[in-house]
């Protein structure tokens, strides 16, 4: 069976492989793809290891379907990457990936299901927008891990100890939005000590507010967020970025 899913994966893959990187980065020259280590590290001629951004891929079988649908993808075909950090410690340069012939790499994972979007990185808002539509689309249609319940988007109201320490995707209405001491608290429940909670550190609150953005003009509202799931007094996601976030009304 699951042999069967994998090649069902990699057939549908093909047909999603068009979709264009993003405008407005800085893609490098096109260089030979050497290897992919696995479903979020390609390997190139250069000596460049890039880490796939943006992208959250579940453990287990889905970096199995990852890496296959990106060796398919990608054997023999040059790339063009994108960097946007500087290596991490691993020596690894997250990076946006474009095959030579302009396929966009992200997007073709995202669009057969096989990831979701990490939006707490470097990648620039529209290309973080591009992709979470292409995300969309396949959560929608129920492509590959949108299948698996274990992976599906949770309610603010369900959540408990049992899906901390992982990436979450939460839904939920923001009952109360506030700010204590500079610090940002939008709380899904009326258990300020129990209920799932978004946080952002003041130094993220005061960026916002320079362009013109306030948390709490949140409450009210339904959201969704994504994100490393903590517990703090209840489940928690703490924000780096505002593109963690999409107002659902």
């Amino acid at each position: 069976m699951r042999r069967v899913l994998l090649l069902l994966i990699l057939l549908c893959t093909v047909g999603h492989a068009r979709a264009q990187a993003a405008d407005g980065l800085d893609y490098g020259p096109p260089v030979a793809v050497e290897s992919v280590p696995d479903g979020r590290t390609v390997a190139l001629a250069d000596g460049t290891v890039v880490r796939l951004s943006a992208l959250d891929i579940p453990a287990g079988r889905w970096r199995d379907f990852a890496r296959a649908a990106i060796v398919e993808l990608l054997q023999g075909r040059s790339v063009r990457p994108a960097r946007l950090a500087p290596p991490d410690r691993h020596g690894r340069v997250p990076a946006q990936l474009q095959r030579e012939d302009g396929a966009w790499v992200q997007a073709a994972l995202l669009g057969r299901g096989l990831a979701r979007v990490d939006a707490g990185g470097a990648d620039p808002a529209a290309v973080l927008a591009a992709l979470l539509a292409v995300e969309a689309e396949a959560r929608a249609a129920g492509r590959g891990l949108w299948g698996d319940p274990g992976l599906a988007v949770r309610s603010a109201d369900t959540l408990g100890r049992g899906e901390i320490d992982r990436f979450q995707i939460v839904e939920g209405q923001v009952q109360r939005a506030a700010l204590v001491r500079g610090r940002a608290y939008l709380n899904f429940g009326t258990d300020q000590r129990q209920d799932f909670t978004v946080t952002a550190e003041p130094a993220l609150v005061s960026a916002l507010a320079a362009s013109g953005q306030d948390l709490t003009a949140l409450q009210g509202r339904r959201i969704r967020v994504r994100g490393w799931l903590d517990w703090s007094g209840g489940p928690r996601i703490a924000l780096v970025r505002m593109e963690q976030i999409e107002r659902l009304d």
